[in-house]
Parts: C-alpha cells; sequence; structure tokens
C-alpha cells in the first residue's frame, strides 16, 4: 500500500472518532515530528501547515483591506459640471476569486483532516471576508455574480458551524453558534442543524442535550438584527422537528403559538407532508379556535381548510374557509376565490353583500380614528378592495366617490380604486360588449385581473391595526409565486344585472375621463416618463369607449384635444399614437403626428 494511500485511511479513521478519541490517535502519528524538534531538526509537518494556511488568509485579508479603503477620497475629481464623471472615477480592485476559493479547498483539507480547531479559524477567516463582498472598493465582475467561483458557500458555513460546535465548551455552544448564524446571515443559503449534522460522518456530539437547550433559547430569541428574526424562526421549526418530530411542533404550537402564529402553519404542513390530511385538518381548526382574528398565517390555516373541503367536494365548507382566510387577510386574490366558491352553490349575492358592509365599516372606523389623530386620511388603503365589492354589489355611485377623492396617481400602488373603477365604468358604458383583441379598453379590462403579490401591501387587522401597511405577523418559507386574481368575469355579470340608461352611460363616460384626465395630467406636469404609456392607455380606452357607446365624433375629438393639449410631450404623443394605430376602433394619427 502507498503511503498517500495509508494516510487517507487513517484520516478516514480519525474523523469518525469522538473529537477527544481523535486527538489521542493523531498524537500517536506526531511522536516522531516532535523526536525530530527535539533533535534540532525541524521537519514540515501539520502545524507548520496551519500556520501557513492562516498567515495566507490573513495576507489575503489585509490586502483586501488595503485595496477596498486605499485612494478612495483623493481620487474623485470634478473638472467641471458638463463632464463625465466616469473618466475620473478610480480603478476598484477586483474581487480575488481564484485565491479564496484555493483557500477554502486547504480550509476544506483540514475539516476533512480532522483538524476542527484550524477548520474553525480558516472558514471564520474566510467567510468574514465573503461577507465583505460588494462592499465599496471593489468590482463585481458582471459575469460573475458571486463572491466564489468553485466554493459551495452553504457547505463551507456548515462545516464552519460543526467545527465551531465540536471545539466549544458544551454549555456555550448555542449561543456561539446563534452568533455565528447572525453574523453569516447574507453570506450563502440558509444553513441550519440539519446541515450542521450532516457536515461529518460522526455523530454530533451530545446532540439531545444541544437540541433541547438550542430550541429553549430560540423560543425566547427577540432579536431581529438585521432581519434575522425570521430566520430565527426557521431555526426554531427545523430544530423542534429534528428533535421531536412532528409532535414536537404540535406542543410548540400550543404552547407558544399565541406569540409565534407561525407553529401552527408548520404543524399543520407537516402533517399534510406526512399524508396524515384528517389530522391536518384537526390541527387547522385548532390553529383557528387558537389565533387571533386576523393576519396572515390564519389565512394560509383556512386556505388550507378551503383546499382541503374543496377535494371532498363540500361547498359550504369551502366557502366557509374562504370567507375566514378573506377576513383574516382581504386581498383580491382571496375575494376572487371566494367569489368562486360562493358562485356555484348561489351565495355570491349574500356574501359579497355581506362583505361590503362589514369592509365599509373598517375603512370607515379607519377614516374617523386617522382624523382624530389629526393626521391626513390615507384614500388609498384598501380602497381598491371596497371599491370592487360596491361594484359587485351593485353599489356603482359610492364607488365612483372613492374613485373622485383618491389622488390622482399611485395606481400602481395596490390600493387605488382607479384600475377597477374606471375600466368598470367604460365598460358598463357600453354594456357590457365584448371587447376587441387589440384595444386599449381590453388591456384596461384584463389589468383588473393583475396577479397580486404574495405578499399583500397592506392588513386589516380589526382592532388598532386597521390597514396597517406591513403585514403583523412574520412567515418563513412561504411560496412566494404571485396569487391569481379572476374577478372579471363576476364584474361582466354584474354588468349585465344593471342595464345602462342613456343618461347614466353618458355620466360614466363623463365621470371616467375627468378622473383619467386629473391621472393624466398629473403624470405630464410631473413628468412621470415611466407611466407615460400608462397614461396614453386611459386616454385610448376612454375614447374607445366613446366609439362604442355610439359616439365616435367625442371619441375622436377626445384625442384631437389631448394631443394639441400636450403637444410639447412628444414622447407621450408617441405613445398615444402606438395605441390608436393599434386599435381597430380608433382612427390612425395625422401625419403630423405620427412618429416614425
Amino acid at each position: 500500500m502507498k503511503p498517500a494511500e495509508l494516510r487517507a485511511i487513517l484520516m478516514a479513521h480519525a474523523e469518525t472518532l469522538p473529537a477527544g478519541e481523535r486527538r489521542a490517535f493523531l498524537a500517536i502519528f506526531e511522536k516522531e515530528d516532535e523526536a525530530g524538534k527535539a533533535g534540532g531538526k525541524r521537519r514540515p509537518g501539520r502545524v507548520t501547515d496551519a500556520q501557513k494556511l492562516l498567515r495566507d488568509i490573513d495576507s489575503l485579508v489585509d490586502q483586501c483591506g488595503e485595496e477596498r479603503h486605499g485612494g478612495k477620497e483623493g481620487d474623485w475629481e470634478d473638472a467641471g459640471e458638463d463632464d463625465g464623471w466616469d473618466h475620473y472615477e478610480p480603478a476598484h480592485a477586483t474581487w480575488p476569486t481564484a485565491k479564496i476559493d484555493a483557500l477554502f479547498e486547504r480550509a476544506d483539507a483540514a475539516f476533512r483532516a480532522g483538524d476542527l480547531a484550524l477548520a474553525r479559524d480558516a472558514y471564520q477567516k474566510l467567510l468574514d471576508l465573503v461577507a465583505g463582498y460588494g462592499e465599496d472598493g471593489f468590482d463585481a465582475d458582471e459575469e460573475e455574480s458571486e463572491p466564489v467561483g468553485t466554493t459551495d458557500l452553504d457547505e463551507a458555513k456548515a462545516r464552519y458551524l460543526r467545527a465551531l460546535y465540536e471545539t466549544t465548551e458544551p454549555a456555550q455552544r448555542p449561543a456561539a453558534l446563534l452568533k455565528a448564524l447572525q453574523d453569516l446571515q447574507y453570506v450563502g443559503g440558509p444553513v441550519g442543524i440539519p446541515e450542521v449534522i450532516g457536515a461529518r460522518r460522526a455523530h454530533l456530539p451530545d446532540r439531545e442535550t444541544f437540541l433541547e437547550s438550542w430550541i429553549e433559547m430560540l423560543r425566547h430569541e427577540r432579536s431581529d438584527q438585521f432581519g434575522f428574526g425570521i430566520e430565527a424562526r426557521r431555526l426554531l421549526f427545523e430544530a423542534v422537528r429534528v428533535h421531536r418530530g412532528t409532535e414536537g411542533l404540535a406542543e410548540l404550537a400550543r404552547r407558544d403559538g399565541r406569540h409565534i402564529p407561525e407553529a401552527y402553519r408548520k404543524w399543520v404542513q407537516a402533517l399534510a407532508e406526512e399524508s396524515r390530511t384528517d389530522e391536518a385538518v384537526r390541527a387547522a381548526q385548532e390553529a383557528l379556535q387558537a389565533l387571533p382574528s386576523t393576519g396572515e398565517i390564519r389565512a394560509w390555516i383556512a386556505e388550507f381548510m378551503a383546499e382541503s373541503a374543496e377535494k371532498q367536494n363540500d361547498g359550504v365548507a369551502r366557502l366557509e374557509a374562504r370567507g375566514e382566510a378573506f377576513r383574516a387577510m382581504p386581498t383580491l386574490a382571496r375575494l376572487s376565490a371566494l367569489c368562486e366558491a360562493a358562485d356555484p352553490i348561489g351565495k355570491l349575492k349574500a356574501m359579497v353583500h355581506a362583505e361590503t358592509a362589514r369592509l365599509r365599516s373598517v375603512v370607515a372606523n379607519r377614516s374617523r380614528r386617522t382624523g382624530r389623530d389629526g393626521e391626513m386620511a390615507d384614500f388609498q388603503s384598501g380602497h381598491r378592495l371596497l371599491a370592487t365589492l360596491l361594484l359587485l354589489d351593485g353599489e356603482t355611485e359610492e364607488a365612483i366617490a372613492l374613485a373622485q377623492r383618491a389622488p390622482a396617481v399611485g395606481w400602481s400602488g395596490g390600493s387605488h380604486p382607479g384600475p377597477v373603477v374606471i375600466p368598470y365604468l367604460l365598460c358598463a358604458a357600453t354594456g357590457g360588449a365584448t371587447l376587441s383583441t387589440g384595444t386599449a379598453l381590453a388591456d384596461l379590462w384584463r389589468g383588473i385581473d393583475a396577479d397580486e403579490p404574495a405578499f399583500p401591501m397592506w392588513d386589516l387587522p380589526t382592532e388598532d391595526g386597521d390597514l396597517d401597511d406591513e403585514p403583523e405577523d412574520a412567515w418563513p418559507d412561504m411560496s412566494l409565486k404571485p396569487r391569481p386574481v379572476r374577478l372579471t368575469p363576476f364584474l361582466q355579470a354584474q354588468i349585465g344585472k344593471q342595464p345602462v340608461e342613456p343618461e347614466q352611460c353618458a355620466r360614466f363616460l363623463k365621470v371616467a375621463w375627468s378622473i383619467a384626465e386629473r391621472r393624466v395630467k398629473e403624470i405630464l406636469n410631473k413628468k412621470h416618463r415611466r407611466a407615460y404609456e400608462r397614461a396614453a392607455l386611459l386616454v385610448g380606452a376612454v375614447a374607445e369607449a366613446q366609439t362604442i357607446a355610439g359616439d365616435p365624433e367625442s371619441g375622436h375629438a377626445l384625442l384631437t384635444n389631448v394631443r394639441q393639449q400636450f403637444s410639447r410631450y412628444s414622447a407621450f404623443t408617441r405613445e398615444l399614437d402606438k395605441i390608436t394605430r393599434r386599435s381597430p376602433l380608433l382612427p390612425s394619427p395625422p401625419a403630423k403626428y405620427r412618429s416614425w
């Protein structure tokens, strides 16, 4: 057997030994080295290799520090207002990716050889260096956005944490690991106890004792250092499941669910993953009894129950659960799902009327409370959702009033009533005509069903936090997929139930244009160039609605007046030309306005 093969076998055996036995085993092979030193000879060995690795890392750290901070202040020059700054920007250092990868490989070798103290120190220095990636003074390679090349940072973090664990006194391990995880939370991806356990083939020493202390510490962890609170919750749920399984998650939810609502979701989710569906439904029911009346976690639990009821073809239970989810955290996507649950069992009208009354009361209470506090009421908070419900409930005039009181801009924020009220009025004025593909009005109508972000922009608790801008709960591991909205079929049906008289049609068109015109003027006066296309879309949609309603002359005149009024905004008129050229209902732009 070759010496290298024998050495590899011995090192692999050493790695399987507990830390105390491993040190004694490796000491056998160090006697010869000690004898060499006693005789005045110095052979290259593990100690000198360790010293060299740490010296090389320190040298690279120092080099990066000098290049990061050197010459930044004095190198900036300004030769004049019209000169470009790029010519005077100092050259930044290039990130030493290859060198860092090579040093990580050497740290990996120390870890695999069982020299955990050396591996700990090396990993710590290297990971701290990587944490500084992207700071001022370094140019990130556009083709290589990661701070390392071949190095797996998640694995490096796990090995560092394992080395730190085994070289720390048992009583200090939970605090040491928590601090390390906080310091490195933005390096690589999330790493927890399963990765630490799997970093070595040997069993984790004192595993059960550590997990008990680790869980207890995380249960009471209140630090939200740079957003670490959500990660601390993830670590807690992960550790509980490793230590006590799904039953441990149940105990955690029942004990701490009031101040850690996410524990209920993790419990239900774990049961579902284990195909214990009936138990998962019972756990969800228990969660709804225990959780506060509002919040994203309660909404998720209710949605889980709705999906379970749908699989069982239980329409009544599905509607009840969808309603619970909507009331816990009202969003357009949840209103859409609620309508889809109510319609097949003939409960749509009653549901819409009840939810409209409830939401109207919540918004009114918010406005009164804001007025008492001497602050300006936020007319946008929740008003798109309320306007949608009002339109579905046949309260068109109240929805119009919301849109008229709302600000001219801010439509993209998610709460402005304009993106629902304006297309509804225009389509109602046309008698609910089928919209042609390529028209601005069809684009505006489809916009009502734009997918909603996974995290809603506002919340609707029923107490002092009504309509807060931030959700009250943190929910790690939740899906980031957009939520589908399918409300236009219900709005279209409502238009069919309310025939519009000619006088009302004319009023709807007039109101829609007055609201749209305010927005167009505000966008152009403030030169919000990114919104020019959306402003042109509004103008084109109103002109198309006038044409469909039987008054094409008014639609053409509107286009002419807008072009004349805003002729100096060439970027806007070009967008308007695109709309009219594409639309089958509008005339192409006159020759003097055409842009090629």
